[in-house]
C-alpha cells in the first residue's frame, strides 16, 4: 500500500527548502534540453505543461540529483506533500510511470500561502540587494569585533524596502521583516532582539544562494515553526488558576505540552497532563532538592527569542516555580523549552524561590530575549 504524504504537516524549514529546491527543478526542466514539460496528447485529451513521471526519473538519474529510482520516486512525493506538483486529474502520487504530473505554477493552482510568500519575499529581497549596483544595506558587517556576511541594519533594510517601493508604509516593512525573522530566513547577528527599526544588525540565516540537490528533501530540517497568524498580539501576562501565560492567548494557554508515555492515573493536585487546570508534575518538590547540585536535577541554559505573541509558554508554583504548558508551535518549544522544568534563573537573576507571578514579570520584563536556567529531572518529572 502506497504512503500518502499529501496531508503530513511540515515545518517551515522544510517547506522552504522544498519550494527552493522545486523552483530550480521547474526552471530546468522547462529550459533544458531535453525539454520535459510540455504539452502531451492522451485518449484525444491535450494536457498542457505537463512532464511524464519516468521520464523524470530517468532525467533525476543522469543529473546526479538522486542516487537511485527509489529516492527520486520519494523526493517527487515530498514535493507532491507540500502541494508543489501534482498529477494532472489528482488521480495518482507521484510513480515511476507512464502518468501525467504538472507544477502547481503552471496551472495556476499553487496554494501561496503566508509561509510562501514570506519566503519568496525574502528571496526577492536577497537578491534585489545582492545585485544591486552601489547600494551599501546588505554587505559584510561589523559587531562586537565580530564580522557577518550578508548582514544589514534594521533600519538601513526598512529605509530602502520605502524607497524601492516595496511596501507601503515603514510600520508594513518592519512587519514583514518580523514574519521573516520568525521564521528564520534572517536572525539578529546575536539572537537579542526581535526585528527593530534601528541601529540593530541583522543577517539573512537562509542561503538563497545554494544549489540544493533534490535528495535533500528528505533530510530533515531543524523545526522552527511559525505562530498561527490568528493568534497575534502584544505580549501579555495572563493569570488564570495559579498560572502566568507568558505570550500565549488565554485559549491557548490550557494546552498541556506533557510527554506522550505519561498516561497514569494520579491523585490530588498533581494530576494527569491533560487534566485542565492540574499541575503536570507527578510529585511536590522541594528547593533542597533542586539545589542539591548532587542530585538527580541537571542544570540547562535556553535562550528564547520571541515571536509578535510572546513566548509561547505557561508556569506555574509558588516557589519553585516550573513550566506548566508549552505551545508545540511557539518560540519555547523551538528552543528546548519542556513542560515540567523548574526555572532557576531569568536573564541572570536567580528565581528559584519565586512564585509564578514574579518569574513572569522577570520574563516579560524584556519582550524580545529572554535567557532561562532551567532544571530538569534525569528522566523529565
Amino acid at each position: 500500500m502506497e504512503e500518502d504524504v499529501r496531508n503530513l504537516v511540515p515545518t517551515f524549514g522544510e517547506k522552504a527548502r522544498a519550494l527552493l529546491v522545486a523552483e530550480k527543478l521547474r526552471e530546468t526542466m522547462h529550459q533544458g534540453k531535453p525539454v520535459l514539460i510540455k504539452n502531451r496528447n492522451y485518449h484525444l485529451r491535450t494536457y498542457n505543461n505537463c512532464f511524464v513521471g519516468s521520464e523524470v526519473v530517468d532525467w533525476l538519474l543522469r543529473q546526479g540529483e538522486v542516487p537511485d529510482r527509489n529516492t527520486a520516486v520519494q523526493c517527487m512525493r515530498k514535493l507532491q506533500s507540500f502541494n508543489i506538483i501534482h498529477h494532472v486529474c489528482d488521480d495518482h502520487l507521484f510513480k515511476d510511470a507512464m502518468l501525467f504530473y504538472r507544477f502547481r505554477k503552471d496551472d495556476g493552482t499553487f496554494p501561496m500561502d503566508k509561509d510562501s510568500s514570506i519566503l519568496f519575499r525574502g528571496k526577492m529581497m536577497y537578491h534585489s540587494l545582492k545585485t544591486s549596483k552601489g547600494q551599501s544595506v546588505l554587505g559584510v558587517k561589523t559587531h562586537n569585533n565580530l564580522q557577518y556576511l550578508d548582514a544589514f541594519l534594521g533600519v538601513d533594510m526598512l529605509t530602502w524596502l520605502v524607497k524601492e517601493k516595496e511596501v507601503q508604509s515603514r510600520h508594513e516593512a518592519v512587519s514583514i521583516c518580523r514574519e521573516m525573522l520568525e521564521r528564520n530566513i534572517i536572525r539578529h547577528v546575536s539572537d537579542d532582539h526581535h526585528f527593530k527599526d534601528g541601529q540593530y544588525l541583522y543577517q539573512f540565516k537562509q542561503d538563497f544562494t545554494r544549489q540544493y540537490r533534490l535528495s535533500e528533501v528528505l533530510t530533515p530540517v531543524e523545526p522552527i515553526l511559525p505562530r498561527s497568524p490568528s493568534r497575534r498580539g502584544s505580549v501579555s501576562s495572563e493569570r488564570t488558576n495559579s498560572t502566568s501565560s507568558v505570550g500565549t492567548p488565554k485559549k491557548a494557554s490550557f494546552f498541556i505540552g506533557a510527554d506522550e508515555d505519561e498516561s497514569k492515573e494520579r491523585s490530588g493536585s498533581f494530576g494527569s497532563p491533560g487534566a485542565g487546570n492540574s499541575s503536570v508534575l507527578l510529585r511536590p518538590v522541594t528547593l533542597d532538592e533542586l539545589r542539591n547540585n548532587q542530585g538527580r536535577y541537571t542544570q540547562k541554559h535556553i535562550r528564547i527569542v520571541s515571536d509578535a505573541v510572546g513566548y509561547g509558554m505557561v508556569v506555574r508554583g509558588n516557589g519553585p516555580t516550573y513550566i506548566q504548558t508549552v505551545d508545540p508551535g511557539g518560540p519555547a518549544a523551538a528552543a528546548g523549552i519542556k513542560v515540567r522544568q523548574f526555572v532557576k534563573a531569568v536573564n541572570g537573576t536567580d528565581v528559584l524561590e519565586l512564585g509564578h507571578q514574579e518569574v513572569a514579570k522577570y520574563i516579560l520584563a524584556n519582550q524580545d530575549v529572554c535567557n532561562l536556567v532551567v532544571l530538569q529531572h534525569g528522566r523529565m518529572l
